[in-house]
């Protein structure tokens, strides 16, 4: 059986969770046109069949709309971004997935575009009876397929991250500098510029902007504004594991042709490099809170018997924590190849991203994050997993990114980066000697082209969002919002709206 097929009997058992105890119809009450319509796209959303299940819910909020009762609308209205967000990442079927490949790699044949589809390493939704296929199922053919990944960035002379960052791994390190080194200062600005047509008249949006937050590396963090000041009602500071600014905008009160929301801010990110003697890691104070807090599970990082026992299988008699981290850095970067994982699927059913690689073997940036975590916490080594962006790839606005640290005694905390050092098998030009070095630096160093917006994932929201259904809570990396005016999810309209912008001072 195919690794992924494991995934999708785990997501079936969390859909069929989800659904029961959700709305049935009495044997005798009369019911409304909406409750009929509800109770259907209930059984549809139980049987799995996703996309019915969304558009009966948007009949059954349009029904209880026109019957005048906002709050079974509201219901049926987030039970519809429920399904939707399940299916979201999944628009394509397999002839039109077929087609896409065919024109990205037109010399591929068609006996081999169906062993791509058939893969185990291909991200899948069955649903409607049909298998729909990731959005990003082209590009992690790629990931997957490094003489196809070469020859494409040979054809470009460009290989991203490796060219940029090449040169940092390979310099070498300055003797007693400590750990933090070649600070650069940025300025950050991030514009949300909504239409006004796309909100609703009235109605009250609660919107959290992410900002940055200091950190080992990221030091000297000043937000200079967010604006409309008048709507920002807290932020959590710059010495908060997340950074958030919370704003209420009265919708009635936007008259301009555009929703216009900024902030600004400054701070300084140095580059790390530790440089570790295992023999003298200090043993860990397991009462200190902090040890605690980062050896405990989490919703995405979990420490599982079957996460303890691939931990286990990693390090073998290996006692030294710092060997320990290195051997799980070694096997994920060479065992989990890079690959888009369905995020707001996983956060819909409640699929930890760590157990997500485990199961499947893949992962992106985040997943392979988490899951580094998670193989370290489950053997009593503190971990955690930053949020933020990437300031690299040339000509190109900051890119989303997630990373991993891992805590030593007489240290502090380790940057690991395990995505990025994959980026060396990418390079059309690199010797396997310079590969090496390359992934290696990325165990225990990490470049100062980054912007730290939370210093480990699963941060609640402050203030919390209650049962609200938001783009994502496990990362923050774009705006989160709730708006009970609004008829579908206000999170994804905004992102398409959003625009960030971090430059060197």
């Amino acid at each position: 059986m195919k690794r992924i097929l494991t995934l999708t009997i785990l997501l079936m058992c969390v859909i069929t969770i989800l659904a029961a105890g959700c709305t049935t119809m009495p044997a005798s009450a009369p019911v409304s046109k909406g409750d009929t319509l509800l109770f259907l796209a209930e059984k549809e959303f139980q049987d799995n069949n996703l996309y019915a299940a969304e558009h009966l819910f948007r009949l059954a909020q349009e029904n209880y709309t026109a019957a005048g009762d906002p709050a079974a609308a509201l219901t049926a209205r987030d039970r519809a971004m429920m399904a939707r967000m399940m299916t979201f990442e999944f628009a394509s079927n397999r002839s039109v997935m077929d087609q896409k490949i065919a024109a990205v790699i037109p010399g591929a044949s068609a006996a081999e575009r169906a062993g791509w589809l058939d893969g185990n390493m291909t991200v899948t939704l069955k649903s409607d009876g049909e298998v729909w296929y990731h959005d990003d199922t082209v590009s992690d053919i790629f990931w997957h397929n490094m003489t196809l990944m070469r020859k494409a960035n040979a054809a470009g002379n460009y290989t991203p991250f490796y060219d940029e960052l090449s040169p940092l791994a390979s310099a070498p390190q300055k003797a007693g500098a400590g750990p933090y080194g070649e600070p650069v200062a940025w300025d950050g600005l991030e514009v949300l510029s909504v239409p006004r047509g796309e909100l609703p008249e009235n109605g009250t949006l609660k919107l959290w902007v992410p900002l940055p937050v200091e950190s080992g590396s990221q030091t000297n963090v000043t937000i200079i504004s967010v604006e409309p000041a008048r709507y920002v009602k807290s932020m959590t500071g710059t010495d908060a594991d997340i950074g958030l600014a919370y704003l209420e905008i009265p919708l009635g009160e936007i008259r301009d042709p555009f929703l216009n929301v900024t902030a600004r801010f400054r701070f300084v990110q140095h580059s790390a490099h530790f440089t570790i003697d295992p023999a003298q890691v200090k043993p860990y104070n397991t009462s200190d809170p902090g040890y605690r807090k980062y050896t405990a599970p989490g919703k995405n990082i979990v420490t599982t018997p079957e996460m303890k026992k691939k931990a286990q299988e990693i390090v073998g008699n290996e006692t030294n924590p710092y060997l320990r981290a290195q051997k799980i850095y070694w096997y994920v970067v060479d065992t989990y190849p890079y690959s888009h994982a369905p995020h707001f699927l996983l956060e819909m059913t409640n699929v930890p991203r760590s157990t997500y690689v485990l199961e499947t073997g893949i992962g992106d940036c985040g997943a392979q994050s988490q899951y580094f975590a998670a193989l370290c916490r489950s053997l009593g080594i503190p971990a955690r997993v930053p949020v933020g962006y990437q300031m690299i790839t040339r000509g190109t606005p900051p890119g989303t990114h997630v990373w991993a640290e891992y805590y030593l005694e007489g240290y502090g905390w380790i940057p690991v980066d395990v995505t990025v050092a994959e980026g060396a098998e990418w390079s059309y030009n690199a010797t396997d000697d310079q590969r090496h070095r390359y992934k290696e630096y990325f165990f225990g160093s990490l470049d100062p082209y980054r912007y730290i917006i939370q210093n480990d994932v699963d941060v609640p929201l402050t203030p919390g969002a209650g049962d609200a259904v938001l783009l994502t809570r496990n990362t923050i990396q774009f705006p989160d919002a709730v708006c009970d005016t609004c008829t579908d999810n206000p999170s994804i309209m905004l992102a398409e709206h959003w625009t960030i912008t971090v430059t060197k001072a």
